[in-house]
């Protein structure tokens, strides 16, 4: 199961008197409403699907999301969701599943409403089927017998949700292309120029590779984001020493998530795989810092199965797995600057 926060700050709490108010937050009354918004809290349109959004006093939480599961399995997931219920305080959650097999997808979701009976309210239950939704928990009659017709773009909640700066990709598959690499037409001459940078920087120190990717990222970062294929593939060669690599990372900052996300992504996009472990990681980071738990996601996974040693692989699995906040970034990036410039031999990495 994958959790997601809120985009794009995914651990707001609700907002404390004195405080102004979030300019991100979406008003939820409806199921319709809820199917609305679900693109916008995973960061895609989700299939074959299964949805827990968990709530605590009236305001969304976390997202999790997970493939769908079959009616079998889905007491095991209701296990998944009480421990989430518990590790976060959730007072209630609404389930929604999206799935072609309406009658498969129905039973999977009523044995999960099953399971967490108890344990917190089910404030909605709803099923999603070849464009039209089902309410389950609807005792009045009041829904269509044929469900009602399912357009997630055309409700109004949706263009309020884009013109409020929040996005939601067509499918999670775009984002597994975003951080897969190159394509293999392009590798011969990728790995060109992976061999030129591997040759300029062979023979320089530390303390001068950790300050070129330094400098490259912050003009970078300043720019917008946006760096040429050259800059892209030596900030991938300078990133395989992983003292070197962690200076991408201490660099980062909340208010800045976005544009290093841009970055590393453009560096990704040009990484043949003998390079990428470096800008995949430092993408998932920059995205678990932004609150893009979607995107962090897909960086765990192919870390997983392309390098499943990646000790900052590891360390972002356990962030997504715990559904740890990035505020938890504002608590340890002093420590990791003033460590990490220490054995790169940058002392003034800020």
């Amino acid at each position: 199961m994958t959790v997601h926060r809120p985009q794009p700050l995914p651990d707001r709490p609700a907002a404390s008197r004195g405080r102004p108010p979030d300019p991100h937050r979406l008003r939820v009354r409806r199921p319709a409403d809820f199917l609305a918004v679900i693109p916008y809290l995973l960061g895609f349109h989700p299939e074959e699907s299964l949805v827990v959004v968990l709530c605590r006093r009236g305001r969304v939480l976390l997202t999790a999301r997970l493939d769908l599961p079959r009616p079998a399995d889905a007491p095991g997931v209701a296990a998944q969701v009480r421990q989430l219920t518990t590790q976060h305080g959730v007072d209630a959650l609404v389930l929604v599943g999206y799935g072609d097999d309406q009658g498969a997808t129905r039973a999977t979701l009523e044995q999960v409403r099953t399971g967490v009976v108890g344990a917190v309210p089910v404030r909605e239950v709803v099923l999603v089927s070849r464009a039209r939704w089902w309410s389950l928990s609807c005792t009045s009659g009041c829904c269509p017998a044929g469900g009602a017709v399912f357009d997630p773009d055309a409700h109004p909640l949706a263009a309020e949700a884009v013109y409020r700066g929040l996005v939601a990709g067509r499918s999670r598959a775009a984002l597994v292309e975003l951080v897969g690499g190159p394509g293999p037409d392009a590798l011969p001459r990728l790995r060109g120029l992976v061999g030129l940078a591997r040759s300029r920087w062979a023979g320089v120190d530390r303390p001068t590779a950790a300050a070129a990717l330094a400098a490259a990222v912050e003009a970078a970062v300043a720019g917008g984001g946006a760096v040429d294929e050259e800059v892209a593939v030596r900030l991938a060669v300078l990133g395989l020493d992983l003292a070197v690599r962690d200076v991408g990372w201490a660099l980062m900052s909340r208010s800045a998530a976005e544009g290093h996300q841009r970055l590393w992504a453009q560096v990704v996009a040009v990484a043949p795989p003998e390079v990428a472990s470096a800008p995949v990681a430092l993408l998932g980071a920059a995205a678990w810092i932004g609150g893009n738990g979607a995107l962090l996601n897909c960086c765990v996974e192919r870390l997983e199965r392309d390098d499943p040693g990646c000790t900052l692989g590891h360390l972002l699995a356990e962030l997504s797995e715990r559904a740890l906040p990035p505020s938890l970034w504002d608590e340890m990036v002093g420590g990791l600057r003033a460590e990490v410039g220490a054995v790169a031999g940058v002392p003034g990495l800020h």
